[in-house]
């Protein structure tokens, strides 16, 4: 009744979960992992055993199938949508796989939860509920089915999410033409996204977001609030950091350039004093392919790291771009894979759960440690790769707030026309004293992926940075003390405590406490490296 695709991968597929269940990642390189098309037939017919089983014991065999299933679905998701990046997202077959891999993952998640709350009503109840355990089955037995409506509006919101990949880094348009093409695409988004909320009973997208998607402990007024407290340090960065000391790398063309080589050197240079554990990752990471490290002329202009969860596998993927930014973003994107490597996904295998914020302390903290290494890495440019490293830092702050704000007032203004967005934008920014002008600075808005792919995400940057600034400020003084307080982060993990209850267990600042943070500090700092820059550049 369950016979489904690839049966003759279930041995592996088994032993494979239950070594992650252990968090013993497979011995298998990435070259030997594919995805394919996925035949539901045996999916639905294991789901309809499962809701109508008669005994713990069969509803334990059905769900362990259809769960083994699913993780084997969402491996292909991943490995699918890899491919698309890394082929620069301009494959119409894999972005046609894309779309039916994800749009068969969305059913499929629907069709397994509802048969759990079906068996957790019926004959097997008591037994089926002892395997799940008592929290676990009393929160899946609340499951609501997925109407024929939500299902078509998930599928819609994958083909924009495509449709915004493949016109974005056309260069034969215009950004007036580009504009009003993303901006059509963005707003059809938002129209999805807030009837999705509706459905799902929140009075905004905003709100469901927050809670549903990044489980975030403080609610979309605590980021508002933030918003309006940073404000007056970022209008004081724009007036005095925004100069040539922080423009380093349009004034020094081969300033920071890293081969992926020498990125990769530099990891196995630095992740031993981390930890062991860090270096065991990058070790394993490395010796499987998990990675690729590409310039965005061939790959697509993104940086994450997902988990493959068939071989409980980190995956870290990194377009580079030629200048100091790389190695921000690949000791960045590092810090989420350390975490993935370490910390096991809750054991439902829904790929659900854990705070974002906590997720980007992990890597935006590793980017906050690198500062500390700049005089070894950069030597005479030192002060240089200061600058730019504690200015980037800044800008995920500014920029994380500046772009909830942005997102929580079109999402609260239905029915607002392209043009109505890009003033929205440009009256928004320009708040945090950032100039963009009449001309294209308007636009900008429409380049920045997560704006169109996972709305309300940036303000993660924002929180994670302040407190990744704290481990920055503890570095200058005692570096061995702020290394030891990142490993603890990290073990931690991202699934036990929300961002404000972890912070606040380590004994360090929360911003719904002390909204600004370490910020105020970072940009005195950043202003005196300015000073100290062009000093030198007068001498």
């Amino acid at each position: 009744a369950h016979a489904g695709v690839a049966d003759h991968a279930d041995d592996v597929l088994g032993m494979l979960l239950r070594a992650a269940e252990e968090n013993i990642h497979a011995d298998v390189n990435f070259d030997d992992m594919h995805w394919e098309l996925y035949d539901m037939t045996g999916f639905y017919a294991a789901a309809d055993s499962l809701s109508a089983a008669e005994t713990g014991a069969e509803a334990g065999e059905l769900y362990d199938w259809l769960l083994n299933e699913y993780l084997r679905l969402r491996t292909y998701s991943e490995l699918v949508w890899i491919e698309y990046y890394a082929s620069g997202g301009a494959n119409e077959r894999i972005s046609d796989a894309c779309q039916q891999i994800d749009d068969a993952l969305t059913d499929a998640g629907d069709v397994f939860l509802s048969a759990i709350a079906r068996a957790l009503h019926g004959p097997a109840a008591e037994e089926f509920a002892a395997k799940l355990g008592e929290q676990q089955a009393e929160e899946l037995s609340e499951h609501e089915d997925m109407t024929e409506r939500e299902a078509q509006l998930w599928a819609r919101e994958t083909e924009l999410k495509l449709e915004y990949n493949e016109w974005v880094d056309r260069e034969d348009l215009s950004a007036f033409r580009l504009n009003k093409t993303l901006g059509g695409i963005f707003l059809e988004l938002v129209s999805v996204r807030n009837e999705l909320a509706s459905i799902r009973g929140y009075d905004s997208y905003a709100d469901y977001a927050y809670e549903s998607v990044y489980g975030r402990d403080y609610t979309p007024a605590d980021a508002a609030a933030l918003c309006e407290a940073i404000k007056p340090f970022a209008r004081e960065y724009y007036r005095c950091c925004d100069a040539d000391a922080t423009y380093i790398t349009y004034y020094q063309p081969d300033f920071g350039l890293f081969s992926a080589g020498e990125l990769m050197d530099l990891l196995r240079k630095y992740a031993p004093e981390i930890s062991a554990e860090a270096a065991e990752a990058l070790e394993y990471m490395e010796s499987h392919n998990l990675y690729l490290v590409e310039s965005t002329n061939i790959v697509s202009s993104v940086g994450f790291t997902t988990l493959l969860p068939r071989y409980n596998a980190p995956f870290l993927f990194d377009g580079l771009y030629g200048y100091i930014y790389d190695l921000q973003s690949i000791f960045h994107e590092f810090g989420h894979y350390y975490d993935a490597y370490i910390n096991p996904e809750p054991e439902d295998g829904m790929g659900s759960g854990g705070s974002y914020d906590v997720f980007e302390i992990h890597s935006t903290s590793m980017e906050a440690l690198l500062y500390g290494w700049y005089d070894e890495i950069f030597s005479d440019q030192a002060l240089d790769a200061r600058i730019a490293g504690l200015d980037s830092l800044i800008c995920n702050i500014i920029s994380g707030c500046m772009y909830d704000e942005f997102l929580q007032y079109v999402y609260s203004h239905p029915g607002m026309s392209v043009a109505e967005v890009n003033q929205a934008y440009s009256d928004i920014a320009a708040s945090y004293g950032k100039t963009v002008g009449g001309g294209t600075g308007r636009y900008y808005w429409m380049y920045v992926s997560h704006n169109f792919e996972s709305p309300f995400y940036y303000i993660s940057y924002a929180a994670s940075t302040l407190a990744s600034l704290q481990l920055w400020a503890l570095a200058e003084q005692d570096r061995p003390a702020a290394l030891a307080l990142y490993d603890d982060i990290v073990h931690i993990g991202a699934y036990d405590m929300g961002y404000c209850e972890l912070l606040r267990s380590v004994g360090m600042q929360v911003f719904t406490d002390d909204p600004a943070g370490c910020f105020s500090e970072a940009v005195d700092r950043l202003k005196e490296l300015c000073l100290e820059y062009e000093y030198a550049a007068a001498a």
